[in-house]
């Protein structure tokens, strides 16, 4: 499986707590999953051959920063075991979905789309 947007690597960087269980094959799935939900949103792709643009991690961080908060976020729902506390991994969780929140809003606006795909 290919993932665009960001690396398994980006993300488990993010997160300093993740679950010593999920393999990088998890990880990616759960990129896989984000970017269809940020292309969704976008109404457009930046990843494969049928890409309407391609995506650029210099030209496009908005995307990786999605991408990688995202999958993220799906990783600490998998399981917050590892976190010092409950309330550590809320603290992290909430951040991480207000984040998110912020740039999906932004990325649904097809001004901010047109404005990706036509970055010299």
């Amino acid at each position: 499986m290919t993932v665009t947007y960001t690396t398994a690597l980006i993300v488990q960087k993010r997160v300093r707590f993740l679950s010593a269980s999920l393999l990088t094959a998890d990880i990616e799935e759960n990129i896989n999953q984000v970017e269809s939900i940020i292309d969704s949103v976008m109404k457009q792709t930046a990843r494969g051959a049928d890409a309407d643009f391609t995506f650029s991690a210099t030209k496009h961080g908005i995307l990786r920063d999605c991408a990688t908060d995202y999958a993220a976020y799906l990783c600490i729902k998998y399981d917050i075991s590892d976190f010092p506390s409950v309330e550590s991994a809320e603290f992290e969780i909430n951040a991480l979905w207000n984040d998110i929140q912020n740039v999906l809003r932004i990325l649904s606006d097809s001004r901010s789309v047109e404005y990706l795909k036509n970055i010299a």
